[in-house]
């Protein structure tokens, strides 16, 4: 059967329309599925979403990621306690704020407990500069007193300190655009209270990292060394003495003793003073009345 050239030029224009009718349907159908999310969404939330995405051409940062190797610096926490004996607290003090000081450190808590003639103790927690932190342990020890004893303790806080840092400045960067967004957009009072609401949100993560980056910063720069001193006379080191210091040690327990034992001795009789007022006078009256029965006896028996 032969086709008809009319009939031909029909059939291929019938078959175009329906292509082009069926495309046009599909492409309606998923831009409708498409935008439905979005028309669902608030507008404060469409503005949230639109300020926490990252602007074309601008550089990302995770929040996890530390700077390169080459430029990377380790932040180490460092501490320690140092536990030492002296024959003599009386100079301790001074000379502990005269060694910090020399080393360009500060002293954040003292406590003294004792009195003179007393054991006496301190505990000092020192801050001193991380490049000055060995020396100065070496210099503790040498010059305040025999070492009991010593720990160090350091903590790589390296990933966390980094973390932060990365953190403030995405934060920035959201704050920044946030704030762009509010000053050009012109919609409804509800969208302006909405970027307000995340404006607000963010400078608060911002405070909070900021806080504890400065936490960080303080504990990696000054270490911590917390200093134990103890009066203890009779402390015996680990280590063989000097003779010359068994003779010094020698002949101050000696000059110890004795004062001590003059020292117990004038508090006695300070103690018994008022006893010795009270019973001496009746004790007194009764060794004279009996004295003088005795001179009347003897005189008695002489003039028989």
């Amino acid at each position: 059967m032969r086709l008809v050239p009319g009939n031909k030029y029909m059939r291929a224009t019938i078959v175009l329309w329906s292509v082009l009718v069926l495309g046009c349907g599909a492409s309606v159908q998923r831009e409708a599925a498409r935008m439905a999310p979005a028309a669902a969404e608030s507008p404060a939330l469409a503005f949230a979403k639109a300020a926490r995405q990252q602007p074309p051409g601008e550089s990302t940062t995770s929040p996890g990621s530390p700077p390169s190797d080459s430029a990377l610096e380790r932040k180490i926490i460092y501490t320690a306690d140092v536990d030492l004996v002296v024959e003599d607290f009386t100079p301790v003090p001074g000379q502990v704020d005269a060694l910090v000081k020399r080393y360009g450190g500060l002293i954040a808590n003292s406590q003294v407990a004792g009195e003179t003639g007393e054991s006496r103790s301190g505990v000092w927690k020192l801050r001193i500069p991380v490049a000055r932190f060995d020396e100065f342990l070496q210099d503790a020890q040498g010059k305040l007193g025999e070492v009991r004893s010593v720990s160090r303790d350091s903590q790589d806080v390296s990933e966390e300190f980094y973390d932060v840092e990365a953190r403030i400045r995405n934060k920035r960067q959201e704050e920044a655009r946030l704030l762009q967004l509010l000053e050009e957009r012109t919609g409804t009072l509800e969208d302006v209270l909405g970027i307000e609401r995340e404006l607000s949100r963010v400078r608060e993560e911002i405070e909070r990292f900021e806080g504890r980056m400065r936490v960080l910063a303080d504990l990696t720069s000054l270490t911590t060394i917390t200093l134990r001193v103890a009066e203890v006379r009779h402390f015996v080191p680990d280590e063989a003495t000097t003779f010359g210091d068994r003779i010094r040690r020698s002949f101050m327990e000696s000059l110890w003793t004795m004062r001590d034992a003059g020292e117990n001795f004038v508090v006695g009789v300070v103690g018994a003073a008022p006893w010795l007022a009270l019973f001496g006078a009746p004790i007194a009256l009764a060794v004279l009345g009996w004295r003088r029965r005795q001179r009347q006896k003897h005189g008695a028996v002489e003039i028989m």
